[in-house]
């Protein structure tokens, strides 16, 4: 009945919020014609016109006032409605609400959709948007089941393809420059604007209350959330209209990072940044000497989505074939040290599915990736029978 908000809100049961708003936005554009655009060219008709005037057209005009007639300078001036919700309202139960939503591409509406991964308000739910490593109180990974195998949804990936014309952005406070550009943008925009923004949420994700700036920077770097703006004014083309501007080593498979104690560069995953959250902890274990474990970067190089999606990892005689818990990664612990890890098999069909939708927005954007014609080429050989695994390991440095 009531809340803190100094302009008009609304509190809609959460799925609702995207299609309540467009119609609040049919109003607006009601009121703002009656109000301010019909006075205005009424006023400029009178004073400029020593004749008639206004002819049967245009009284027509005038009084069907809709926002197709409307020049870009009262559309920009028209009153915004903005929808806010999770990722289970707008991704994942509301998802229809939205993308028909957008589809209308009406000039007032924007949406904004804060991506914590899932169900926040329900105790731990997976949402689409969940990655397939759960680590909620409602999808914990153990003995009594095989876990998650469905691909993270990318709400901002599907809104660029088959929904018309929106202006869509994911961003994060990992770039707050980018963000409030983004916002800017999307207002100036005659359609509908989507922001798909990642956002921690402390206690389920088990990061510190000051670290929401340090885990979406973490995320976007670690190819879990990718930057992009797709701003349809700038083309007709992927390569034109979608900006992957912000995201490092944007032509590789992963950001090369630099170890802090040696200096080295390394090749930073989603497997190092899901380190960095408690969520995630049943995905790691400490290594013992005796184990026998392979490198993760060795790993990635073996197996492709395609892999998962047969489920050839779980055959012990393919090359994809991945051991749960027999995968290591070396992290930095923050304090100058290195420490090995033992990742589980879910955390490397992670890192698989992940690198996959980062390589299918680089090919949009026009970017070369050399890490997947290497790649490529060395699954080629190693199929054909020109080579094998240990042959590559031993050439691999060169």
């Amino acid at each position: 009945p009531n809340n803190p908000h100094p302009y008009p809100w609304m509190n809609s049961l959460f799925q609702d919020g995207a299609t309540i708003s467009w119609l609040m936005g049919e109003s607006f554009i009601l009121d703002h014609a009656r109000r301010s655009v019909i006075p205005e060219r009424l006023t400029d008709t009178l004073l400029g016109n020593d004749g008639e005037v206004v002819d049967e057209e245009g009284y027509f005009r005038l009084t069907h006032m809709s926002d197709a007639v409307m020049t870009d300078r009262e559309i920009r001036e028209l009153p915004k409605v903005w929808a806010l919700g999770g990722d289970g309202g707008m991704g994942d139960i509301g998802f229809q609400n939205v993308s028909k939503v957008i589809l209308q591409n009406r000039p007032n509406v924007k949406l904004l959709m804060l991506d914590t991964q899932v169900y926040s308000n329900t105790g731990g739910q997976n949402s689409d948007s969940s990655p397939m490593l759960g680590g909620y109180d409602m999808n914990q990974l153990g003995a009594a089941t095989q876990g998650k195998y469905t691909e993270k949804k990318g709400l901002a990936e599907t809104f660029i393809s088959g929904h018309g014309s929106p202006f869509v952005a994911q961003v994060s406070m990992a770039n707050a420059a980018k963000l409030y550009k983004a916002l800017l943008d999307g207002l100036e925009y005659r359609g509908t604007a989507f922001f798909q923004c990642f956002t921690s949420c402390q206690p389920e994700h088990g990061v510190a209350d000051d670290k929401a700036f340090v885990q979406a920077k973490l995320a976007r770097d670690s190819r879990c959330v990718p930057d992009l703006v797709f701003d349809p004014t700038a083309g007709e083309t992927y390569a034109e209209t979608l900006d992957l501007v912000g995201n490092p080593s944007r032509d590789r498979d992963w950001w090369q990072a630099t170890r802090s104690d040696t200096k080295e560069k390394y090749s930073y995953t989603v497997a190092h940044w899901a380190a960095t959250e408690a969520r995630f902890r049943r995905h790691f274990k400490k290594v013992r000497a005796a184990d026998a474990l392979k490198p993760l970067e060795e790993m990635l190089e073996r197996v492709t989505q395609n892999d998962v999606v047969h489920r050839r990892f779980l055959d012990p005689d393919h090359r994809a074939y991945v051991p749960d818990f027999g995968v290591t990664i070396e992290v930095d612990d923050g304090g100058g040290k290195t420490r090995t890890l033992a990742i589980s098999r879910h955390l490397v069909l992670f890192c698989v599915e992940r690198r996959r939708a980062w390589r299918l927005l680089q090919s949009k954007a026009g970017i070369e990736n050399l890490d997947y014609e290497t790649q490529r080429t060395f699954l080629e050989r190693l199929d054909r029978g020109e080579l094998t695994v240990e042959e590559r390991r031993a050439g691999a440095a060169a």
